[in-house]
């Protein structure tokens, strides 16, 4: 009876939700896109320009970079489609890590924070060399320029590769609403481009397209060297139930963000990890009293990490909670004005402002 009645719920809420779209007011004609589908046998690009809606289909190799200027090409495509994620994220001996937050489409305040801090060039390319750029959730919903950053991250992934490199881009609390059509936060222009386009939003990040499959394979949680990477936080309850990384990421890769219900004896983890003390919603590091230096202190033995680094929860600047042991980075990026990244270089943590000044933790 308890299964049924969660079921109901998160319906109910689902369809609550819907209409509720955040109406932003959209000056001028949409421009918006691309979008690249899968569809019978061949890669299928949409997308709206000055309110027209535009089409390529059977698109060539190289459509992708020349005529969209994604730095990217079908053959990128297709490996990312066939391949499987990797279920335990670890990563050791990484000199430099530059981690960005809770971006919510502000494209142009999160290239201008990478460009400052070196990680990427005045093209928009990869310049980080063997280094680590890590997203810790929260690419999509609020602001205008969510595609933008999705096609930037997706071509410095491939990048970073090739260099050596890695870029992390973890699920946020909003990559998990948007793929599971809540779209409370989403900004009025996607709702207005998929109309034009003749398709519903859920399709815009659907299994079929390029950037929706994409999402769709993102971890919720890495480590890298002594670092647990994590968007909300780890809450005592999911160690108490004697999950792993290597479980977690298994669970949002096949069932939360993939296209499999969980087995009935795995059920209740389902819904533990999409509720308030999952991964990407927990916030009791920050709620006075809520949990205890020592339990922070167990979270981390479990993990054997010395720090967990999250989001979700905003501050004027990457800060620092429990003599050191929880680091918050977002900054507040996402009101478009102002913010920071976090900065580990040998293992010394620097707030990296957005002219490019450090300021040593």
């Amino acid at each position: 009876m308890q299964k049924y009645f969660k079921i109901f719920l998160l319906l109910f809420l689902s369809l609550a939700y819907l209409p509720s779209v955040i109406a932003q007011e959209i000056k001028g004609p949409v421009s918006e896109g691309p979008y690249i589908f899968w569809q019978d046998g061949a890669f299928n690009a949409k997308w709206v320009e000055n309110g027209q809606l535009k089409t390529e289909e059977d698109i060539n190799v190289d459509f992708p970079d020349k005529e969209l200027g994604l730095g990217v090409d079908t053959d990128l495509f297709r490996s990312n489609l066939i391949s499987r994620p990797r279920t335990a994220q670890k990563y050791k001996g990484v000199s430099n890590i530059v981690v960005i937050s809770d971006i919510h489409g502000q494209y142009d305040l999160m290239v201008e924070l990478l460009k400052n801090h070196g990680v990427i060039n005045e093209k928009l390319n990869w310049n980080f060399g063997k280094g680590h750029l890590v997203i810790n959730g929260d690419i999509m919903d609020r602001g205008d320029k969510v595609t933008e950053i999705l096609w930037l991250a997706y071509k410095l992934e491939n990048q970073a590769l090739k260099a050596g490199g890695k870029l992390h881009f973890l699920v946020g609390n909003h990559e998990l609403m948007v793929t599971r059509d809540d779209l409370r936060y989403l900004h009025e222009k996607y709702v207005k481009a998929a109309e034009i386009m003749g398709i519903t939003v859920g399709e815009l990040y659907g299994f079929n397209s390029v950037l929706g499959h994409w999402i769709r394979q993102r971890p919720a949680i890495t480590t890298i060297n002594d670092l647990l990477f994590v968007h909300a936080g780890i809450s005592p309850e999911l160690i108490q139930r004697k999950m792993t990384a290597k479980s977690v990421n298994k669970m949002f890769f096949e069932n939360i963000l993939g296209p499999y219900p969980p087995k009935e004896k795995k059920e209740d983890d389902f819904w533990f990890l999409m509720e308030s003390n999952g991964p990407v919603w927990y916030r009791g590091y920050f709620n006075q009293g809520e949990i205890s230096d020592p339990a922070v202190d167990e979270i981390l033995a479990y993990f054997k990490s010395k720090h967990i680094i999250v989001g979700h929860t905003s501050f004027e600047t990457v800060s620092s909670h429990f003599g050191g042991k929880v680091i918050g980075v977002d900054s507040s990026v996402k009101n478009g004005v102002d913010g920071e990244v976090l900065i580990v270089e040998n293992g010394t943590l620097y707030r990296g402002l957005k002219d490019g000044e450090r300021i040593q933790f």
